[in-house]
């Protein structure tokens, strides 16, 4: 009896890890509501899917940038010409842009 309980408590604590490895993979671990979940911020999270999806050659759009691509052209100026006025305003391009040091009338 206790050579049969020895043997299913060893089968059970070897079988455990692969059962355990087989709950959570790699993709779900880094997902944004499982680093969110975990305490990560928001912009924490694009970052990890900025940089999975730039190892993989594919675009990754932001939700905040997504918001204003159909935006007429009048309203993409006043943004620009705002978020030139004021740097610390989001010109939701986390990730995307060149930093230049010097401004230039291109950057409107």
């Amino acid at each position: 009896m206790n050579k049969k309980l020895l043997l299913t408590l060893l089968a059970s604590v070897i079988v455990l890890p692969q059962m355990a490895s087989a709950i959570v993979t790699v993709e779900e671990f880094s997902s944004p509501t499982s680093l969110r979940n975990h305490g990560y911020s928001n912009s924490m999270a694009d970052m990890v899917q900025y940089t999975k999806a730039s190892a993989n050659s594919q675009d990754y759009i932001i939700q905040e940038e997504a918001k204003h691509l159909n935006d007429c052209k009048f309203v993409k100026f006043i943004r620009k010409v705002f978020t030139y006025a004021d740097p610390s305003l989001d010109d939701g391009k986390f990730m995307n842009h060149d930093i230049k040091l010097s401004p230039s009338i291109d950057d409107l």
